[in-house]
């Protein structure tokens, strides 16, 4: 067996393959420039505002409103914290109020996961209906104009679990 030793190309495709690998060393440069760009669009603080949702009950209980509408501001301070405030009609058809910190350390491709921690009222079965802590898982998706939350409630005494969805429009 004989060991070969690679072919040597001749001297006037060198010169084509610079002229090839120039451009595309360019547009990889211009690639890096624009995650830089987005990456730092990401870091800039947004606004969404949301429309309420709908929420699914773990008891089927036909009582419960699952057609959740309401009004609420979003403010995205960094990809991993956002600012929530807003009123919605309750799975018990009555108005709600809630402020919270919605957390997200974690991301998952486009998915951001994480727990919202705040308060909220208009329950009667809890503290009669007046102001509670509350704390529940919490994942977004969010494009550049429109985004979704995705929250679970657990069954945990004299609360009906639920999942919830939330709609949400980018308005910077």
């Amino acid at each position: 067996m004989s060991a070969r030793s690679a072919p040597s190309l001749p001297f006037s495709v060198k010169p084509l393959l610079l002229a090839l690998a120039l451009p595309l060393a360019g547009l990889g440069v211009s690639a890096a420039r624009a995650d830089e760009a987005s990456a730092a669009a990401a870091d800039q603080p947004q606004i969404w505002i949301n429309v309420g949702g709908f929420s699914r009950h773990f008891d089927r209980d036909p009582r419960y409103n699952e057609n959740n509408f309401g009004f609420g501001i979003e403010w995205r301070r960094s990809p991993e914290l956002a600012v929530m405030a807003g009123v919605y009609d309750n799975s018990l058809g009555k108005p709600s109020q809630y402020a919270a910190i919605n957390w997200q350390p974690w991301q998952i491709g486009p998915v951001k996961l994480g727990a919202a921690i705040g308060v909220l009222n208009g329950y009667p079965a809890i503290s009669r209906g007046g102001t509670f802590f509350a704390a529940l898982p919490m994942a977004s998706i969010e494009g550049r104009r429109f985004g979704i939350n995705l929250g679970l409630i657990p069954s945990i005494k004299n609360v009906d679990g639920a999942v919830l969805l939330q709609f949400k429009l980018r308005i910077n």
